[in-house]
């Protein structure tokens, strides 16, 4: 009988975790798996993300159907092969699995975006952990100290861990999806693979995956883990902040602002975002507020706006790249106080407009990267 009920619970245990990979890591990783399901890797389907929805009910449609699902659902395995869109538990809570992200063997480059490799493995995931790096497919242990009064465990019960993937050091492993995206017209749409400068340290992991307070397992505790909300946009906006520099210079005409990226990839690149650099001199008891500039990526069609599947060029680009200096027509005072602050809105109103996203307030919010001050 006992026999019976283990191999009737094994066998529900292993439906569970084939219906709902991410939800089974719940029960060790419930820090990481909470940041997870805020994220933007698990609202990344049309019903959970309202501006990905909007761009594909514009998008022409073909025999293909869904083609965004290498990206915004690999998970779902009907909506990857037939382009299926549905409303499903897959789609609603997990179109970028935990086990998804975690087999990720490889990054093959394409003409006109990158694929994943997967390992094709539902209980060995790959992870990145410096003093383990090289250690292949860790198995789970029990170790005892203390005449066998205290026991302390290692690795996973559930899976083996697998150190020794270099992509997961490097930063390599999101470049499947977060790299090129390129149109029918091989225009590239996201700028995402715009490397700044190869020597700099910086990856995808650094900046948007960056240790926090928490453990990442229950079974053995660490004081931080890697952030699984995906800092950027919309998550620990301001932690971007420190990945961006201002330099003030003042002029015989006014002073210029020179904004430093450190990240490896162009700031604001995506199609209909807006950047905006604000700035305030505070004088005495006067406020001057100064005409913000505006950092964007206006995609055209043979020099005439278009959206991004119908793009073959741009009429205007002031992204930041590895620099961009703005310069004011406004002398600076001594004793006066130069308030910068850099933000981002997902969309501009103008891009809003275009995708019938006018009255969402939230796709517009301004939202602060960095701010930071100057005395004169």
């Amino acid at each position: 009988m006992q026999k019976t009920l283990l191999l009737f619970l094994t066998f529900t245990i292993s439906l569970f975790a084939i219906a709902n990979e991410s939800k089974i890591c719940q029960k060790c990783h419930p820090i990481i798996y909470n940041e997870y399901y805020d994220s933007s890797h698990r609202k990344a389907y049309i019903y959970n993300n309202s501006i990905h929805k909007a761009f594909w009910d514009k998008h022409p449609k073909d025999e293909k159907g869904y083609t965004c699902a290498k990206c915004h659902s690999p998970s779902d395995l009907k909506s990857l092969k037939h382009g299926i869109v549905q409303e499903n538990y897959t789609q609603l809570n997990e179109p970028i699995s935990c086990v998804f992200c975690h087999t990720i063997k490889d990054v093959n480059e394409g003409e006109m975006s990158n694929t994943n490799i997967s390992s094709g493995e539902k209980k060995e995931f790959f992870t990145a952990e410096l003093s383990k790096k090289g250690q292949k497919k860790a198995a789970f242990e029990t170790q005892s100290s203390w005449f066998g009064l205290v026991k302390t465990s290692k690795s996973s019960p559930y899976h083996k861990i697998d150190y020794s993937n270099e992509n997961y050091y490097n930063g390599n492993v999101c470049m499947g999806c977060h790299s090129h995206t390129n149109n029918e017209h091989g225009f590239d749409t996201a700028m995402l693979d715009a490397m700044i400068d190869k020597n700099y340290k910086n990856t995808c992991v650094t900046c948007h995956m960056p240790q926090v307070l928490g453990t990442k397992v229950t079974i053995n505790e660490t004081k931080t883990h890697a952030y699984h909300g995906i800092a950027g946009i919309y998550h620990m906006n301001k932690e971007m902040g420190k990945y961006i520099d201002f330099e003030v210079n003042k002029n015989k005409t006014g002073f210029s602002v020179k904004v430093i990226n450190k990240s490896n990839h162009a700031l604001f690149g995506q199609a209909l975002r807006e950047g905006k650099l604000r700035a305030k001199i505070l004088r005495g008891k006067q406020e001057i507020d100064l005409e913000p500039f505006v950092f964007t990526r206006i995609l055209a069609k043979d020099g005439k706006e278009a959206m991004p599947w119908a793009a073959n060029g741009t009429i205007k680009d002031t992204l930041v790249y590895a620099k961009k200096e703005i310069n004011y027509k406004h002398k600076l005072l001594k004793e006066d106080t130069l308030i910068l602050t850099l933000g981002v809105q997902l969309l501009s109103k103008k891009g809003a407009l275009a995708l019938d996203l006018q009255d969402n307030k939230e796709v517009t919010r301004f939202r602060t990267l960095k701010v930071q001050k100057f005395n004169f």
